[in-house]
């Protein structure tokens, strides 16, 4: 017999006289015929004889649950006369081999079955908190049908609620490579876009939000869930505030708040602005940081930004006073008269006597009762002696073009941020507002 299972020919004597042509084909058919004949002497002797529902040679047959199957003997153990005669007893060995293959795969069939019924079980656990019990029912589920990745996801859930997110994490890990080793277009989409998920949900119990965030988007690359997009958002949010912890540092709030206020003095309002918010990153809980923003805002007319910041001063400090002044004026200037006086007023019962929580209260009262002045209150006569003694205001507050800028921003206070992007506008009202025509004065707290 050779490698490949074709049976050798016999080695016959070696003719030394070379025949005719017509002889050599001669002899050349006989040999194929008698070969012929060979072959089918060797399957004549393990012809299919039928014994007790079996072919004892050739092929068998082999019923199970209800159905027949043939059983083909491989080709040289047809040819084989030796193999023949015992061809009855080879049968009986392939014939236990198969039984034994059936009951094999009779018990997996009753194993995923059994499976199915402990993860159900474990399911009705889970949903009554009852994680221990849901634990083992699972456990057991993976025993039987190990090559399942659902109750591996399902046990991690329940992990995931005990806290123990090392085992959490070797399950869905174990379910993810189960998954993907299948080929791609037999992989189920919803399976792994749950495993990414919950591998996400993994990251983020261990502070790894940067983790969670990339395995939430691969999550929602797979298959898209409502809650995936809403715990991609937490997970977003919560790296935003680690790196806010980790950026805070006092000393250099204290370095960008002083660069500042130099910034400040020399008038560089965007620049300082700049400085104050690097300094409230560094150090978000000191108010004197958010009151000099405010400052910025209110030199720049971006009087509702402003507003936040003098308020976060406040609530970080509720007895700062010069927070409360320059809520004030921006009220003021708002003309939201009522909650200027409220802010002036607080002035007053933290410091008893304080001129310039006097001097909003009278500003508030007098624009109540329709006022004279472009600002809706009398002008004070230290600031008629400032414009009498400056010609450059003067000049500005008889320009008729300066004149309708000021009607407008008394009518509409937010008209202001227009006219502040024209330079030439914005120095003559910067101008005003140092003579104190226009009540919205500001400086740095410190």
């Amino acid at each position: 017999i050779s490698a490949c299972g074709a049976v050798t020919p016999m080695e016959f004597p070696r003719v030394m006289d070379i025949p005719p042509r017509g002889v050599r084909l001669r002899q050349t058919w006989i040999s194929r015929i008698n070969w012929l004949g060979v072959f089918l002497a060797s399957v004549c002797i393990g012809v299919f004889v039928v014994k007790d529902g079996e072919l004892a040679n050739g092929m068998r047959m082999r019923k199970t649950r209800g159905s027949t199957s043939m059983t083909f003997l491989p080709c040289r153990q047809i040819r084989d006369p030796v193999f023949a005669l015992r061809g009855g007893a080879v049968a009986e060995d392939i014939a236990d081999d198969d039984m034994q293959l059936d009951e094999e795969i009779l018990s997996k069939e009753a194993d995923k079955e059994r499976a199915a019924k402990e993860k159900e079980m474990g399911n009705e656990e889970y949903m009554k908190a009852n994680f221990d019990g849901a634990l083992v029912h699972y456990s057991r589920a993976i025993e039987l049908d190990p090559s399942n990745p659902v109750y591996l996801n399902n046990r991690a859930a329940v992990y995931l609620s005990k806290n123990m997110t090392d085992d959490a994490e070797a399950d869905v890990v174990r379910a993810i490579k189960i998954e993907t080793a299948k080929p791609v277009d037999e992989q189920d989409d919803k399976a792994l876009g749950r495993s990414y998920s919950r591998l996400g949900t993994i990251c983020h119990q261990k502070g790894n939000f940067s983790g969670a965030i990339h395995w939430f988007k691969h999550s929602i690359v797979e298959y898209t869930y409502d809650d995936t997009a809403i715990k991609l958002r937490a997970a977003e949010k919560a790296l935003k505030q680690q790196e806010e912890l980790a950026y805070i540092d006092p000393v250099k709030s204290a370095e960008a708040k002083a660069k500042g206020n130099a910034m400040f003095r020399e008038g560089d309002y965007s620049d300082a602005l700049k400085m104050y918010t690097e300094a409230i990153k560094r150090n978000p809980k000191d108010p004197k940081a958010w009151n000099n923003r405010a400052a910025c805002y209110q030199k720049l007319y971006e009087l509702k930004f402003g507003i936040a910041d003098a308020k976060k001063a406040v609530e970080l400090d509720p007895k700062y006073v010069k927070a409360y002044s320059r809520l004030g004026q921006m009220y003021y200037g708002l003309k939201d008269l009522s909650k200027a006086a409220d802010a002036f007023q607080k002035m007053l019962d933290l410091e008893p006597g304080n001129q310039d929580a006097q001097r909003g209260l009278q500003m508030c009262q007098a624009a109540r009762g329709g006022g004279a002045s472009g600002g809706g209150q009398e002008v004070p006569e230290d600031v008629k002696q400032r414009i009498a003694q400056d010609p450059e205001a003067m000049g500005i507050l008889q320009d008729p073009k300066m004149q309708e800028v000021l009607r407008e921003m008394q009518a509409n206070p937010m008209s202001v941020q227009k006219y502040m992007a024209d330079p030439v506008i914005a120095a003559k009202i910067r101008k005003l507002i140092d003579v104190g025509i226009i009540q919205t004065r500001a400086g740095p707290a410190g």
